[in-house]
């Protein structure tokens, strides 16, 4: 069975983070074998995601999203897939659906599969961002600003 072959790292690239119409988006790029980083294609992606989000809430608001997530962008073998998620209601990380663009036309991303919530490069990127969300926004200190920053900083690395 090929599909169960053993598990290797892929290159892990923290980008910068957005701030873009009230969302704060720490962001990341996965590179299969093969694959290289294109920066327009991480912009579209991006574009795409920021059209997509909720509208933000403040970072004090319990009711609601904290205008705080983060993006990865997958250049995977079959395709470029970019799954997003965020924050809300202090401790619950909430998503919307996963979008892919296909080699063919890489810059234009439509709907992946629903039930996908991610691969398992993927998943250890959000294994990362909940500990750093735990540790800066739900730590001793509670959250605040300071630590707002403390969160956004800390980025994953190889997995």
């Amino acid at each position: 069975m090929d599909h169960l072959k053993q598990f290797i790292p892929r290159p892990l690239l923290p980008l910068s983070a957005v701030e873009s119409a009230g969302w704060l988006l720490k962001r990341y790029a996965i590179l299969a074998g093969g694959r290289t980083l294109d920066t327009d294609v991480v912009s579209a992606a991006t574009q795409d995601a920021l059209r997509r989000l909720p509208r933000p809430g403040p970072l004090e608001d319990s009711a609601g999203n904290h205008g705080v997530g983060f993006q990865i962008v997958h250049f995977a073998e079959v395709a470029i897939v970019s799954p997003v998620f965020y924050w809300q209601w202090g401790s619950v990380l909430a998503r919307i659906g996963q979008r892919r663009a296909a080699w063919v036309d890489p810059m234009t991303f439509k709907d992946g599969v629903e039930e996908v919530v991610g691969c398992i490069w993927e998943m250890n990127i959000v294994l990362h961002e909940t500990r750093a969300w735990q540790d800066a926004m739900l730590g001793p200190t509670g959250g605040n600003q300071e630590t707002l920053q403390t969160y956004l900083n800390d980025m994953a690395g190889p997995s």
